[in-house]
């Protein structure tokens, strides 16, 4: 059996052999065997094996119109840095560079994993924005009851892609609606003029995008989101990107913060 690293789609078998690495290296994260078995469905999910065992995993997605969304990326402890993060990467990009309508590519690293940021600047990423990740309780908020949540109309769903174009887009509106576990929400106001947005997935629980025009909001929109979450969670999970000022709100509140992330684009030629 040859050991020369070979980079294949996921399939179904895998299962069990992935379920074990994968909680090795996400153990806060690791993938669910329904979201395993929903995510073969589409393309973008790879293995990386070697003598037939997985070493590495690879999840890509589209993003909006031409954007290409690198969703996760990891190798086996033991064998980090012996290149095989740089192999992945590569493959990333080859990948969408075939899709042909894709422009730039974005991912989320943690802002203290400068292994994983030198790797992704040597090939040619940039950071260009901060992401949070909170956990809110939901006995923590004090709404102001006026501001309504919902799910977003059919006739809303280009608007709100126009206004939210960076980060809820309507193609990608579009794409979240066609899974069953997602839930993509608005605000609005008293005067029904939407002031926030996001994805919301009840089994997380949590939301992103996510997206909010008033900082005073956020109470109201947590609130709301809560009829749409599982009986058996007391809290959501909030992450957001390139708002400072929530953050602040968040750390003055003491809430957890799960992660702080860089956001990395790498524009296609």
């Amino acid at each position: 059996m040859s050991n020369k690293p070979v980079i294949r789609p996921m399939t179904i078998e895998d299962w069990n052999t992935f379920h074990t690495f994968d909680k090795k290296i996400f153990p806060d994260d690791s993938m669910l065997e329904d979201w395993f078995k929903k995510r073969l469905d589409r393309d973008g999910f790879f293995a990386l094996e070697i003598n037939g065992q997985i070493i590495g995993q690879l999840i890509l997605a589209l993003f909006g119109e031409n954007e290409g969304h690198l969703g996760r990326i990891g190798v086996n402890k033991n064998y980090q840095g012996e290149g095989y993060g740089n192999l992945l990467m590569k493959h990333a990009i080859e990948w969408f560079r075939k899709q042909k309508v894709i422009k730039q590519i974005h991912l989320y690293t943690q802002d203290h994993n400068t292994v994983a940021q030198n790797l992704y600047k040597k090939l040619g990423f940039t950071i260009s924005e901060i992401t949070w990740h909170y956990f809110i309780p939901f006995d923590s908020l004090s709404p102001l009851n006026i501001y309504t949540c919902q799910e977003i109309l059919e006739n809303e769903i280009e608007p709100v892609g126009e206004k939210y174009t960076d980060t809820l887009p309507a193609a990608q509106i579009k794409r979240f609606l066609t899974h069953d576990e997602f839930h993509v929400l608005t605000l609005k106001n008293s005067n029904e003029d939407i002031v926030g947005a996001c994805r919301f997935t009840p089994s997380f629980p949590g939301c992103f995008p996510f997206v909010l025009d008033k900082i005073d909001a956020f109470d109201d929109f947590l609130v709301g989101l809560k009829q749409y979450s599982l009986p058996d969670y007391d809290y959501i999970r909030v992450t957001y990107t390139a708002y400072p000022k929530l953050a602040q709100l968040c750390e003055e509140r003491k809430y957890k913060l799960h992660h702080r992330l860089f956001k990395m684009t790498l524009a296609l030629d």
